[in-house]
């Protein structure tokens, strides 16, 4: 019973064409970052980075993507963010303690090797990515939704 409930929520599962394209960006722009970071580009972790992030999530909650989704996908990108550049850093052998390969510390210290920042860029990417997809998944996608009502109950009115 409760289950179904939840399935007719729009807002926890979202629209089946909003949930696809939701996918498709965040799948998009994962490997297109992944790329760039290997060729050398400054792709991590920064302010533009939050930016897209929130519109990800403010166009998911316009379009009716589901919260669920939104926060699903935004903790793909977080968790991209701590562990993608100690991943390349220990496959390339291009390691330094303090280099682009470590992932964005919290605490401000580092690892001895490439394999512990890996480790310790996962573990951080599964505690803090799932912490900012579900802070900034929330508040974007209710920015989205609120926009989506407004503009829908303007359109409606005229």
């Amino acid at each position: 019973m409760v289950l179904e409930s939840v399935r007719s929520s729009p807002h926890i599962v979202g629209a089946s064409p909003a949930r696809e394209l939701l996918a498709l960006a965040v799948g998009g722009i994962l490997p297109l970052a992944s790329v760039g970071f290997v060729l050398g580009l400054d792709v991590g972790l920064s302010l533009w980075w939050i930016a897209v992030t929130l519109g990800i999530a403010v166009a998911a909650g316009f379009a009716g993507a589901g919260l669920v989704p939104t926060v699903g996908s935004l903790w793909l990108v977080g968790f991209w963010w701590f562990a993608f550049p100690p991943l390349v850093g220990y496959i390339t052998g291009n390691w330094t303690g303090a280099g682009r390969y470590t992932y964005p510390r919290m605490l401000g210290y580092g690892y001895e090797s490439a394999r512990a920042e890996l480790l310790g860029g996962t573990e951080y990417g599964f505690k803090y990515g799932l912490l900012f997809a579900v802070v900034i998944g929330l508040v974007g996608y209710g920015v989205g939704t609120g926009i989506n009502r407004l503009s829908t109950g303007t359109s409606e009115s005229s």
